[in-house]
């Protein structure tokens, strides 16, 4: 097993990664479902919901467990950078928002405009999106598999490579209304695609801030509960609506800010990751 691990890290790393995930979070998923809410025994689903922080660290433990602190303090590697606080706080917002007006013009939708509501929710929506998949999932996709792909593969492919990963991880979700593919869609090959396609474009944005921040993981943390609290938010400022041709011409608009704007950040900045693997393959944390 050390030998498989040892020549084959990424791959230990999502099979070990899956199989707690998936253990874990579709018998979760099935109990909630079963049961009409949330039974003390659903909680199982926590531990599934770490499965890539977890097999993360088991994979650094055998591969070389005198590097694993250094992963682990990942976690707390802050750059302090206003602009790049800015980015990952507004951005997943400005995405949505962007493609949630477009998508009311677009289809003659109404808008309710609620300052005080999207502002004073804002930090609620983010907290309640911080414990599961930011907090969960990060150590292992930016803290360990992009770091691991981009010492054999481009800026390009270990994006790809990583948003194709994360797909997979949610198929447990799959069978849970609104866990991974939203609420307003049935579960269906062309969904499933399109969540596919989502995992990627924001894979490039990730990116972009792993580049940046030189493998922070705080960050990516950050990001990722944004993104998952950014629909959230821009309804508490514009609105809801049930209008099923808003709804999805939001999710696809956003799904192509995400890519266009986050190819254009990571090829930019690509130049920096000589200087990104020297920091991070000889840090002393």
């Amino acid at each position: 097993m050390k030998k498989f691990i040892s020549e084959s890290p990424v791959w230990s790393f999502l099979i070990i990664n899956y199989l707690i995930s998936w253990s874990f979070l579709y018998p979760s998923y099935q109990l909630i479902l079963k049961n009409d809410g949330i039974t003390p025994l659903a909680f199982i689903g926590i531990i599934g919901a770490y499965g890539p922080t977890i097999s993360a660290i088991i994979v650094q433990y055998i591969l070389d467990k005198k590097k694993l602190k250094a992963l682990l303090k990942r976690f707390i590697k802050v750059k302090s950078n206003l602009k790049l606080i800015l980015f990952v706080i507004i951005i997943p917002v400005l995405f949505y928002a962007l493609a949630y007006l477009f998508s009311i013009l677009l289809f003659e939708g109404d808008l309710s405009f609620n300052w005080i509501l999207g502002i004073t929710n804002m930090p609620l929506w983010f907290l309640a999106a911080l414990p599961f998949g930011p907090l969960g999932e990060e150590l292992g996709w930016r803290g360990f598999m992009l770091p691991k792909l981009l010492e054999k593969h481009s800026v390009l492919k270990s994006t790809v490579l990583v948003g194709l990963a994360w797909g997979v991880w949610h198929f447990a979700s799959f069978t849970f209304p609104g866990a991974a593919i939203p609420s307003f869609f049935k579960v269906s090959a062309g969904t499933i695609l399109l969540y596919f396609m989502n995992t990627i474009a924001l894979s490039f944005v990730f990116t972009y801030v792993y580049i940046k921040t030189n493998g922070s993981v705080f960050y990516a943390i950050l990001l990722h509960a944004f993104f998952n609290a950014a629909a959230n938010i821009v309804l508490d400022f514009f609105g809801e609506t049930d209008n099923f041709p808003i709804l999805v011409s939001a999710y696809i608009i956003n799904i192509i800010l995400a890519v266009l704007c986050g190819y254009l950040l990571v090829n930019k900045t690509k130049g920096s990751i000589p200087f990104v693997y020297h920091s991070l393959n000889n840090s002393k944390l």
